[in-house]
């Protein structure tokens, strides 16, 4: 995914959570002008040990995860994380992006990214919650008022893409391959700006 960008200047990718994996950090850390800025899980079965474990408090560190995608390693080793992702692809009716799990490097690799817990107050109800980022990007550049910066500045954006997704009932597709899901998408929002343009054309008699 990140690869597909190909910009010519540092980018910084911000991503909320569904977007984590060990496999995006490292491809993240190795494409040479890429800074990402990723929400983390924190509670949930899905979330990293190591996040669960974090105390409430803010923080900014720095951590390592060992990754295998070996079976004798994590017996080796049952601190590793192993990534049940194959060694090999297969070709099969689906696409590889329905796999669960993704791998691209060595049997053995340690993950480097910079963990920054925020205490953050939500516009939409105005509580106060924690949130976990996992980036790459400089705590020298961006300490942890910056983050809470950036962090806010995808806030409409999720919050106007979450409207425009149940307007456009793009929630469920009914095609299974990527391609077709595509297809549907663009006829979706072929056929809401068609009907907000009726809409806008419409005129209402005055109530009296």
């Amino acid at each position: 995914m990140l690869q597909n960008l190909r910009l010519q200047h540092r980018y910084i990718v911000l991503m909320d959570r569904g977007y984590e994996s060990f496999n995006l950090f490292e491809h993240g850390n190795r494409l040479p002008d890429c800074n990402y800025v990723v929400r983390l899980r924190t509670k949930d079965k899905g979330a990293i040990r190591e996040i669960s474990a974090l105390p409430d408090q803010e923080c900014d560190l720095e951590m390592t995860f060992n990754i295998t995608n070996s079976a004798k390693q994590k017996k080796l080793h049952p601190e590793y994380h192993k990534i049940n992702a194959p060694n090999r692809r297969y070709k099969d009716k689906y696409s590889p992006k329905y796999r669960t799990a993704h791998w691209d490097f060595e049997c053995f690799c340690p993950v480097h990214c910079r963990i920054v817990k925020l205490k953050l107050n939500d516009p939409q109800s105005g509580s106060t919650k924690w949130e976990v980022l996992a980036t790459n990007l400089s705590s020298n550049d961006f300490p942890l008022s910056e983050m809470k910066k950036l962090y806010h500045l995808r806030w409409d954006i999720e919050s106007s893409f979450r409207k425009l997704k149940y307007d456009l009932g793009a929630v469920c597709f009914h095609s299974k391959k990527p391609a077709f899901q595509e297809i549907e998408l663009y006829y979706q929002l072929i056929m809401f700006n068609v009907v907000n343009r009726i809409i806008s054309l419409c005129r209402v008699a005055d109530a009296h």
